[in-house]
């Protein structure tokens, strides 16, 4: 198959589910050694990156042909992990209601704030409703769409997911920098980065 180049919203997972392949099979060929390297990350891919993509491999089965035979599809279904926090305290003990592809899955947030649900691999967006009554919040999901933290949009992605929504990126940076007891610089250096990945775990 030839080289795939990466859209905007897609990963790994949603890539190998369109072509009938496995996740694991895509990223950890020989040929995405260099991607695995400079990603890190199979669900944070940017856009015009190169994705190996290995042919389809044909396996036999024999069974009864009088018979009806059920198949498992192997591999591990996308997972959504998402920390819920109010002026950095975990939204604990409230119900949620999540909506995918007109499926519909309630639950609670844990102790420490996280919602951590399977998804479906093709999966784009979806509704999350946290709350009940007049104090509900709704947050519309986009999957696949955060960019790596080496680029101004990873950058900038995170710190608005975190409550820095301001035009200006270098005042955004500067506000994160500050309250994480940073050198307030206004620029995204190492330190930045890496604590921003910290916060926004991923």
């Amino acid at each position: 198959m030839p080289v795939h180049l990466v859209q905007q919203g897609e990963c790994i997972t949603s890539i190998a589910d369109r072509l009938g392949l496995s996740w694991q099979r895509i990223w950890n060929h020989p040929e995405n050694l260099g991607l695995r390297q400079q990603r890190k990350d199979p669900n944070v891919l940017y856009p015009g990156d190169a994705v190996f993509v290995p042919d389809l491999e044909l396996r036999e089965e024999s069974r009864a042909t009088d018979q009806r035979h059920r198949f498992k599809k192997t591999g591990e279904p996308a997972k959504l992990n998402l920390r819920l926090l109010i002026e950095d305290q975990p939204r604990a003990g409230e119900a949620y209601r999540l909506v995918i592809d007109g499926v519909s899955i309630t639950g609670t947030v844990d102790g420490s704030g996280h919602i951590k649900q399977s998804l479906p691999p093709g999966a784009t967006s979806g509704m999350l409703y946290v709350g009940s009554g007049a104090t509900q919040d709704v947050y519309k999901l986009q999957f696949g769409n955060l960019d790596p933290i080496d680029t101004p949009e990873g950058v900038a992605g995170r710190l608005r997911s975190l409550g820095y929504g301001t035009d200006e990126i270098s005042e955004a940076i500067r506000a994160f920098q500050e309250k994480e007891r940073l050198s307030v610089t206004g620029e995204a250096d190492d330190a930045t980065r890496n604590r921003l990945v910290n916060r926004f775990g991923q």
